[in-house]
């Protein structure tokens, strides 16, 4: 991972997200970019035209600002991009991450009744993003990442996924603690899939790869997650991401948008 796209709103929780994105960075041997998205004012506002003009530079003088001082700090090549769109904010980000590695956004959660029921703004954006993801929630520092705990998916091919969380893992050093949170004992099915991740991962290079297998049993998988981050020391939760179909949206539990609305700890999510 050489390139990173961080968003800003120029608000605690995104520039706690710059900070850091820019750790990652340096940690990573990457470059940053900082972008914030302004959408576009309606055609009937043109007489506001000076005005936006005005703000434009503004924005553009303080992103540029940011990007300069998070360069003389971290050591890092450090980028800004100021994105004026008619589309959603998310759905500007989103497209704009393509274009990177990897994507970090510092989030508050849901912090009302419409995120809630809807999802929080940082789950829109992995929605719609095919690219990695980590999303940092407000007051978390960056601590180098040693320990990563995998949420395993039984439905997802156990290859593919080793593939995903190397591109993070194997620069960094890190430990990965595979968890399948279940009401019962993992199937046979689960069973096959974990033995295959676990023969790919010995026949790929030992040396340079930790990995534990647990399971956890919960009625609830995101809420059960939440526990098991909250009482074992890890620094960071990855979980896999796939589309839906609308009726599977309805009736079963989407772990990816609960959990980024009650975690307090960063998430990395990829697409699968």
């Amino acid at each position: 991972m050489k390139s990173i796209l961080c968003p800003t709103d120029f608000k605690e929780a995104g520039n706690n997200g710059i900070e850091y994105a820019a750790q990652l960075a340096q940690s990573l041997s990457a470059s940053l970019t900082i972008t914030h998205v302004r959408p576009s004012i309606w055609p009937e506002a043109i007489q506001l035209e000076k005005e936006v003009q005005e703000s434009t530079e503004s924005i553009s003088g303080m992103l540029k600002r940011m990007a300069e001082e998070t360069h003389a700090m971290f050591h890092i090549p450090c980028h800004f991009h100021l994105e004026a769109t008619s589309q959603t904010i998310e759905q500007a980000i989103a497209a704009m991450a393509n274009k990177y590695d990897l994507l970090v956004m510092g989030t508050d959660g849901a912090d009302d009744y419409y995120q809630l029921v809807f999802g929080s703004n940082a789950f829109h954006v992995i929605e719609k993003a095919k690219c990695p993801v980590i999303v940092v929630p407000r007051g978390n520092s960056y601590k180098p990442l040693r320990s990563m705990v995998y949420a395993f998916d039984p439905d997802t091919n156990p290859l593919f996924l080793i593939d995903q969380l190397e591109k993070l893992v194997d620069t960094l050093g890190t430990r990965v603690r595979v968890l399948n949170v279940a009401e019962d004992k993992p199937s046979e099915e689960t069973g096959k899939k974990i033995a295959l991740m676990k023969d790919a991962i010995a026949a790929r290079n030992p040396n340079s790869l930790f990995w534990e297998f647990e399971h956890e049993y919960a009625e609830d998988a995101a809420r059960g997650l939440d526990h098991y981050m909250k009482t074992h020391e890890a620094d960071i939760l990855a979980l896999s991401f796939h589309d839906r179909s609308l009726l599977t949206k309805l009736f079963t539990q989407n772990v990816v948008k609960e959990i980024t609305m009650i975690a307090e700890y960063p998430l990395f999510v990829f697409w699968h």
